[in-house]
């Protein structure tokens, strides 16, 4: 490895390192309580060094939102390429959603239960080219395909939004509320998308 790549490897360690600490300190204390300063003190490095990667915290959480809608899209994307039919690749969208949030609950409260509006905007995070982006045109095309295969005359953009908060709203229960007697888990999540798609079908 040369002495550029290695600096940058080191760079991107580093960057990564910041944002990592970010979240941990967003989850346990809140906004409030993120800065430079913690985030400095949490990884043993200056303030002046978190500066030189991001200019202050409000963009920290962008790119927290970011990284996360990006492995999010990425699990989502592939998570139907065996499935043949329209409707077994919007299942298994569906899923793909449901699993990345319980699998990674610290990335997905950030991006999906905390009220991110005041610090960044939501038009910023779903700007064309972004992930944010990327991930709802995914979700969107694959129920279109379903609705027009189906010859539904239901509104896209209105069943599109009842799918993502019937998702969410699983998702957000299971980490929230880790103690309530669920049944067993992955009988839940099949129950939760049977029921959705019998909703969009019917």
């Amino acid at each position: 490895m040369g002495i550029v790549e290695r600096k940058e490897r080191q760079k991107e360690s580093l960057r990564q390192e910041i944002l990592d600490a970010a979240r941990e300190i967003l989850l346990a204390e809140g906004y409030a309580k993120l800065s430079m300063r913690s985030i400095a003190k949490r990884i043993e490095y200056s303030p002046t060094t978190i500066y030189l990667y991001f200019k202050n915290k409000d963009e920290i959480l962008f790119h927290l939102c970011d990284e996360s809608l990006e492995r999010q899209f990425e699990a989502m994307d592939a998570a139907a390429d065996d499935k043949s039919s329209p409707l077994a690749r919007l299942r298994a969208t569906l899923r793909a959603y449901i699993d990345f949030g319980l699998s990674e609950p610290d990335r997905y409260q950030i991006t999906y239960m905390t009220d991110i509006s005041p610090y960044v905007s939501v038009t910023s995070i779903l700007n064309e080219g972004s992930f944010g982006n990327k991930l709802l045109e995914l979700v969107r095309r694959r129920l279109n395909d379903v609705l027009v295969e189906s010859g539904s005359a239901l509104d896209p953009e209105s069943v599109f939004q009842a799918l993502w908060a019937h998702s969410h709203g699983l998702v957000s229960l299971l980490i929230s509320c880790p103690d309530f007697p669920w049944v067993e888990r992955d009988k839940l999540i099949g129950t939760n998308i049977d029921i959705s798609l019998k909703g969009l079908l019917r």
